[in-house]
């Protein structure tokens, strides 16, 4: 089954330069300009704010905005306790089984206490839950199938997680697991003839962990086709629009997060926010002051990024809050004429 997602469009940057209100004007603007297409606006930062934005209660479950707007505000925790009950659960049990185990009790209070969604950090929590949405193959999926996704990603360390998901630390650690069990299990089997007796290739026990361990590895490789998948689908319709304001610590963040995607997604365009408007500039000293400062970086970001397309956007009067509040930003960003075809691939 081929994924029907035409575009995932991720927003990222230093905090607080202002990636959810772009993120949410974006699929806003994109969802009255493409009224067929079915978009889902996702925001992954810890600090949620698409309620306040929309001025609506989203949380946890996939919210309707309008007739063909969704939002969510992901409970990382609770689909991560979803994607990987089952695997954890038959990873305990199978280490319970283990001959050494039952002598030991230390050892399976440890397993208990260790083999727990909770352990999980919560950006790889972020890319369960990012894969699960974005899986197409995902036969248990009851989610509505979406045209255009827009995510608002973390700052760059979580979010280079979010892109990590081949290569996520769950995997390794059940992978490490499943081989430590088979390395004493190998082991133990030459140690004497007591535990020759109880992997006896007849006993009915030693049958189980097999069934068993067999069930955890397939379970292991239907995750990494998963993440092959994904990668391939980011690979593919990902476009990454980094959001900066024109300041030294925001410039200096986008440039690291530029060169640590680069691998995963293509970076189609800079976000510039925030912009003191050049009429006001001047009617204080504070006032040009800043903007001075503004425009010395705006001009270095155009330098560094002049290869990628570049959206400007000066600071509204207003907050925006509601779909309206979001259309006006969006009409900022992008103008009034805006094309959606010049959103979803934007040329210099």
């Amino acid at each position: 089954m081929l994924s029907l997602i035409e575009k995932i469009i991720v927003l990222g940057g230093k905090g607080g330069v202002g990636k959810s209100s772009i993120s949410a004007a974006t699929a806003v603007l994109l969802s009255d300009l493409l009224p067929d297409k079915k978009i889902l606006l996702i925001s992954f930062d810890m600090a949620h704010n698409l309620s306040d934005l929309l001025s609506k209660d989203i949380g946890n479950t996939i919210t309707s905005i309008t007739s063909n707007l969704w939002a969510i505000e992901p409970d990382a925790n609770e689909y991560a306790e979803i994607y990987t009950k089952d695997l954890i659960y038959k990873m305990k049990t199978l280490t319970k089984q283990m001959p050494l185990v039952g002598r030991i009790p230390q050892i399976e209070e440890f397993i208990d206490t260790s083999f727990t969604s909770d352990s999980i950090p919560l950006a790889l929590k972020n890319a369960m839950f990012f894969q699960k949405i974005l899986d197409a193959e995902d036969k248990d999926s009851k989610e509505i199938q979406f045209d255009i996704i827009v995510a608002d990603f973390p700052p760059t360390a979580n979010m280079i997680t979010l892109f990590e998901i081949p290569e996520d630390q769950v995997k390794v650690v059940l992978k490490y697991s499943l081989n430590f069990y088979n390395s004493i299990k190998s082991a133990m089997r030459n140690f004497s003839k007591m535990f020759k007796q109880i992997f006896n290739p007849f006993d009915g026990e030693y049958e189980k962990r097999k069934e068993l361990g067999n069930e955890i590895f397939n379970m292991i490789v239907d995750l990494e086709k998963r993440g092959e998948r994904i990668t391939d689908l980011i690979h593919s319709v990902g476009s990454l629009r980094l959001v900066s304001i024109a300041e030294k610590p925001s410039f200096e963040e986008v440039k690291r997060a530029r060169d640590l995607t680069n691998k995963y997604i293509n970076l189609d365009a800079v976000h510039i926010n925030m912009i003191i408007p050049k009429k006001h500039a001047k009617k204080c000293d504070f006032c040009s002051q800043i903007s001075s400062i503004q425009q010395r970086y705006l001009l270095e970001i155009k330098n560094e990024f002049k290869n990628t397309k570049i959206w400007e956007s000066n600071r509204l009067k207003e907050e925006p809050i509601g779909l309206n509040g979001l259309r006006t930003l969006a009409n900022e960003i992008y103008g009034v004429n805006i094309y959606p075809v010049d959103i979803l691939n934007p040329k210099i």
